[in-house]
């Protein structure tokens, strides 16, 4: 009884895939890993399901408006990326994403530069400062201990960074960010 009104509250998506079984196959397998059920039916048709408590999850991210990634969707750079995405808070050096990756540094750099119009260190510089930005908002964690969470051994640099791209110190922009959305909140009221 359980099970069927489980299935009462999933989404239900059709979907027609071409014949081509290996096609197929990646499709079916890239599906289930993203977490929906997928049932093969006749005439190449294919039912795809989202459980509901999946779905809810998603309609919560979106009201809380989660944060997306910063890094553009360029499949060459998925390997750099995702090494920035797990190390950006350590020390890290364009060596040490070349040797991870497989390239060489001037190649990655000129492939980084080509593709995304920015440096690797830029990169490494725009996610800390995505993340001190929401630390700073949602935390009273002093700049210094937000410097250091995010990756800085030096917190001059890192006041001089987020001056140079926010034209606030972190504490100004602290305060204005914060006074902005009490504003916000209290006229949604």
């Amino acid at each position: 009884m359980k099970n069927s009104t489980k299935h009462l509250e999933k989404m239900k998506i059709i979907l027609g895939i071409d014949e081509n079984s290996e096609n197929k196959n990646l499709l079916m397998a890239s599906l289930k890993t993203a977490g929906f059920e997928v049932i093969d039916t006749e005439n190449g048709v294919v039912d795809v399901y989202l459980a509901q408590e999946k779905l809810s999850g998603i309609k919560e991210s979106q009201k809380f408006k989660a944060p997306q990634s910063i890094f553009p969707s360029i499949p060459r750079l998925n390997k750099v990326f995702q090494f920035i995405e797990l190390n950006y808070n350590q020390p890290i050096k364009l060596d040490d994403i070349a040797k991870e990756v497989g390239y060489a540094s001037a190649y990655l750099s000129n492939l980084m530069r080509n593709l995304t119009g920015k440096t690797v260190i830029n990169w490494i510089i725009e996610r800390r400062m995505a993340e001190a930005r929401i630390l700073l908002l949602k935390t009273n964690k002093s700049v210094k201990q937000i410097a250091l969470e995010v990756g800085y051994q030096n917190t001059n640099l890192f006041y001089y960074q987020f001056r140079d791209r926010h034209n606030s110190t972190p504490l100004v922009w602290r305060k204005t960010q914060r006074f902005q959305l009490e504003q916000i909140q209290s006229n949604e009221f």
